[in-house]
């Protein structure tokens, strides 16, 4: 089952599981830039209960899109001159990025953003390993997620803001793609490790 979230104002549609994951950088960037949008959620009935197979939900979903590689998250963008289907979380929140204002002013500062953002994203690979190992195995990569990966990763990023005059924000002196990025996963890790962030 698949629930809408319709807002009748949206021009924009963003397709995702019923959780936070890859979609949640998109939702604050597009909250943020006071963008209304409109949700599918898979994998939960319009009660907000759980399906017992989300991938069917998926597939019924699929098949609908249009776009040459579908994927989770998706956006569609309807306008008057067409309309834009996009998968792929980073190919997403670069095409927000440019679209909102939130991918730098300069050459310089895009690259900046590029690199943050892939970096993040070796961060989000070690959480979903993490996460996503289970039983006797689980103790010990967690053990060393907490012990290794999360300071490395959390060290990095902090040296790196501390090291900026302005270090509001990761790049530039205003917000960009790559903050609301860093926001999740560094909140994704202080709900894991209490107390690694403070």
């Amino acid at each position: 089952m698949v629930k809408r979230l319709e807002r009748p104002d949206a021009k924009i549609e963003l397709g995702y599981w019923a959780i936070r994951g890859l979609a949640q950088p998109i939702r604050f960037l597009l909250v943020h830039a006071g963008v209304p949008f409109s949700e599918v959620r898979l994998g939960i009935n319009q009660d907000g209960s759980a399906v017992d197979d989300e991938s069917l939900d998926w597939e019924i979903q699929k098949r609908t899109l249009a776009m040459p590689f579908p994927n989770l998250p998706y956006i569609i963008e309807k306008s008057d001159s067409g309309e834009i289907q996009l998968s792929q979380s980073n190919t997403i929140m670069r095409y927000l990025g440019r679209r909102f204002g939130y991918y730098g002013d300069t050459a310089s500062e895009r690259t900046c953003i590029d690199l943050l953002q892939d970096e993040a994203y070796d961060l989000r690979s070690a959480i979903i390993d993490t996460v996503y190992t289970l039983g006797a195995d689980y103790q010990a990569v967690y053990d060393n997620f907490r012990s290794t990966i999360a300071p490395k990763y959390l060290d990095s990023f902090e040296n790196y803001l501390s090291a900026r005059e302005d270090y509001v924000h990761f790049v530039g002196d205003k917000l960009s793609l790559v903050d609301f990025i860093l926001y999740e996963l560094i909140w994704q890790t202080s709900v894991m490790i209490a107390g690694s962030v403070t």
